[in-house]
């Protein structure tokens, strides 16, 4: 995938690209051969679509090119067909007379032909689309009846614009055919099965419900489940649990085996899983085509170790299945790579009439820039994505044409100022998109740098999260922009800012890990430390029980940033991270006083951090600073042989002793003990050791004892186990 300056994460959002710049010799319009010069009409009626093109390209010169002008639009819209078809392609198809004749009459349709363009992905440079919509033409003599259901199965079938799959012409007919496929869908709809909603779908939104080849099941699938998994029409997202979740047949074998459906036969993937059942994979499979056999849209999806499948109960509102609808669609528009890309599509395709004419503007900038006319071709982009500001193919061919001309700095800054703001609740959309200016954004200042990633951050924060959104490679490429400290600085406390404040949580404990890492770990705490502050000062309160979730995952980030600040011994984050945490889910629960009859001399040492040597999903990390007080608080390890905790102090002086006390529940562990000083975090002394440690140990040093750390170590032998303390706390002179 290509990445650039705003790449993000792994799910780096790429697959964006649009259509390739428009010229006659990218289409074959200069190839053609001496002799008369044909009209259009001539031209198509012999199939020559090199001809076709020129005559197009000739007549569109001295004429004003707009929707406005229903017959520049037609000519412009025949114009793109042959683009994205490739002129000699077309030429070829036209030689079977059979073929030549569909085009003909294709040509001749503008709606139709509009129907394909903006259909969402269009097969580009190959005859798959056009043959496709021939095959349901010679199958329903005189006239298509669903022309926008003819060209979803074309798009699925030819695969987009930037990723053609020639092979699936090459799947078994008897298995994956569009015209059945066709067939199917109008004889459903005439029979009244299909969702009362399926007559007013648009052809984009048909793509998910016609399917992939390939993908999803075979054509005999849809109508076994179309027969067999009936379910109320809001319900399509349990579709799945009409089979059951199993990894072994009844004769023992397993899923993988490829024994698992024997001895049985069925004659579709969907009646094999319905009676056998099976796992994620299959159950996905079948919750999705049984959803889309009864006209609604739906895709599967794969996550990490899962499938799982999405169903559009309505526009704009997609549900899950079996964990969707998020994760990389199968079937997709824009942007498979990051998991809400459904939320992007739904919005640039939310108002038809509007689309519609934007895809009428689109094809009218192409046919501006063929004649030679570019700046006019940029003011009809701009009309275009007036109408759909969040088009990513619109807004990349006007980048195209924007970096053709002496783009500058400053003109490049206005432009992304005005663009940004427009991607609220899209924010990783705006992200790639915006890749396409890197290299006039390398060049602007600082100060514009900063705030337009402001603005792209504004826009993250604010848009749906998911469990497979990233933010490191996109906070990693920014900052790699910004070379002087304090710019640096200012990035991260604006980072920290945008999103602690938005959101459900999410981005800010990846924004928050990934500034310990690159900064606290990497010796720049006290930088982290300021612009952590800044961030912090406007973090709201603890959260109250209507904001339940954030306030969990908001505890998960910071105890993460706690347990990494630890780990780079940076007592400065810690003390940070740990009161903000609290100010984020309120304060730690106290563990209890001490019961012991006997202290060590002096008073309980000032201390500063706290450490163990792992944590765990027991472990709290915003209780560790208290654990070093007379209050209490927690701290867990994960099972090892010799777990252990440290206490730095806030200074180094003469230390009388300790006591350690172990969390309620599980006394029984920690037996082998042994409490260590040290005066330089390094070397160790070891001050007193015990076989059975009983909850509560009061340790005495030996007079003269100096250090700034105390360590307690214990030893599960070649047992791993726990260790978990509500107080460990230092006293000194």
């Amino acid at each position: 995938m290509r990445t650039g300056i705003l790449a993000i994460g792994t799910l780096s959002l790429g697959l964006l690209a649009g259509m390739p710049a428009v010229s006659a010799e990218g289409v074959g319009a200069g190839k053609t051969t001496a002799g008369p010069v044909l009209s259009e009409a001539q031209a198509i009626e012999q199939g020559d679509y090199q001809a076709v093109y020129a005559a197009l390209v000739k007549a569109l010169e001295n004429r004003a090119i707009s929707p406005a002008d229903k017959e520049s639009l037609r000519m412009a819209t025949l114009l793109e067909v042959i683009r994205v078809t490739g002129a000699n392609v077309m030429t070829e198809y036209a030689k079977n007379p059979s073929k030549r004749k569909f085009l003909v009459e294709f040509a001749k349709d503008t709606r139709w032909q509009e129907l394909y363009l903006g259909c969402g992905l269009v097969p580009y440079q190959t005859d798959i689309g056009i043959d496709v919509l021939y095959r349901i033409w010679r199958a329903e003599p005189g006239i298509v009846k669903n022309k926008p259901l003819a060209v979803a199965l074309a798009s699925v079938w030819g695969g987009g614009e930037t990723a053609p799959n020639p092979a699936i012409q090459k799947k078994n007919p008897n298995r994956f055919n569009p015209v059945w496929r066709y067939q199917f869908f109008q004889s459903q709809a005439e029979k009244g099965l299909l969702h009362p909603n399926y007559k007013n779908l648009q052809p984009w939104e048909l793509r998910f419900v016609v399917g992939i080849p390939g993908q999803d099941w075979d054509d005999a699938s849809y109508a076994y489940a179309a027969k067999h998994i009936n379910l109320p029409w809001d319900q399509y997202g349990q579709a799945c649990w009409s089979a059951i979740y199993t990894g072994t047949s009844r004769f023992g074998d397993s899923v993988q085996s490829g024994m698992y459906n024997l001895p049985y036969s069925a004659e579709s993937d969907a009646e094999t899983t319905h009676q056998n059942g099976g796992v994620c994979g299959a159950m996905s499979h079948l919750g999705a085509v049984a959803a889309m056999a009864h006209g609604i849209p739906a895709y599967t999806v794969g996550q990490p170790g899962h499938c799982a499948y999405g169903v559009r109960t309505e526009r704009g509102k997609w549900v899950g299945g079996f964990g969707g609808p998020d994760g990389g669609a199968h079937n997709y528009i824009f942007i498979p790579r990051y998991p809400t890309g459904y939320l992007l599509m739904e919005s640039v395709y939310a108002d038809d009439a509007k689309i519609r004419d934007a895809y009428k503007m689109s094809v009218c900038a192409r046919a501006l820039e063929a004649v030679g006319k570019t700046p006019e071709a940029v003011e009809s982009w701009k009309a275009a994505l007036a109408l759909s500001p969040l088009h990513p193919f619109f807004r990349k061919e006007l980048h195209r044409l924007m970096l053709a001309t002496d783009l500058t700095p400053d003109t490049c800054y206005a432009y992304m100022q005005e663009m940004i703001p427009l991607y609220k609740g899209n924010g990783f959309a705006v992200v790639e998109v915006a890749k396409d200016l890197d290299k006039v954004m390398v060049n602007m200042t600082d100060e514009q740098k900063l705030a337009i990633y402001g603005q792209m951050h504004a826009m993250i924060a604010d848009t749906q999260s998911s469990w497979a959104t990233t933010c490191g490679e996109l906070l990693d490429t920014q900052l790699a922009t910004l070379p002087s400290d304090e710019a640096a600085e200012k990035y991260l406390a604006m980072a920290l800012t945008a999103h602690v404040n938005a959101g459900d949580g999410t981005t800010f404990g990846q924004v928050l890990e990934w500034a310990v890492k690159t900064f606290v770990q990497k010796d720049k705490a006290e930088a982290f430390g300021k612009a952590f502050a800044l961030a912090a000062e406007s973090a709201p309160a603890a959260q109250g029980p209507a904001d339940k979730d954030k306030a969990k995952k908001m505890r998960d980030a910071y105890s993460k940033a706690i347990v990494a600040a630890e780990q780079a011994r940076s007592a400065p984050a810690f003390k940070a991270l740990v009161d903000a945490a609290i100010k984020a889910s309120g304060p730690v629960q106290p563990a209890g006083k001490l019961e012991l009859a006997t202290t060590p001399a002096g008073a309980p040492a000032p201390a500063v951090l706290f450490r163990g040597s792992t944590s765990c999903q027991w472990d709290t990390a915003s209780a560790h600073a208290a654990v070093m007080t007379l209050e209490g608080g927690k701290c867990h390890t994960d099972k090892e042989k010799t777990p252990s905790f440290i206490v730095e102090l806030a200074q180094k002086s003469e230390l009388t002793g300790c006591i350690i006390r172990k969390s309620n529940g599980n006394a029984d562990r920690m037996k082998k003990a042994t409490v260590y000083t040290s005066a330089d975090g390094a070397t160790w002394m070891k001050k007193e050791s015990v076989d059975n440690m009983p909850t509560e140990w009061c340790v005495t040093f030996p007079a003269g004892t100096e250090g700034k750390w105390v360590k307690v170590e214990f030893d599960n032998g070649d047992a791993p186990n726990f260790a978990h303390l509500s107080h460990f706390v230092v006293y000194s002179k």
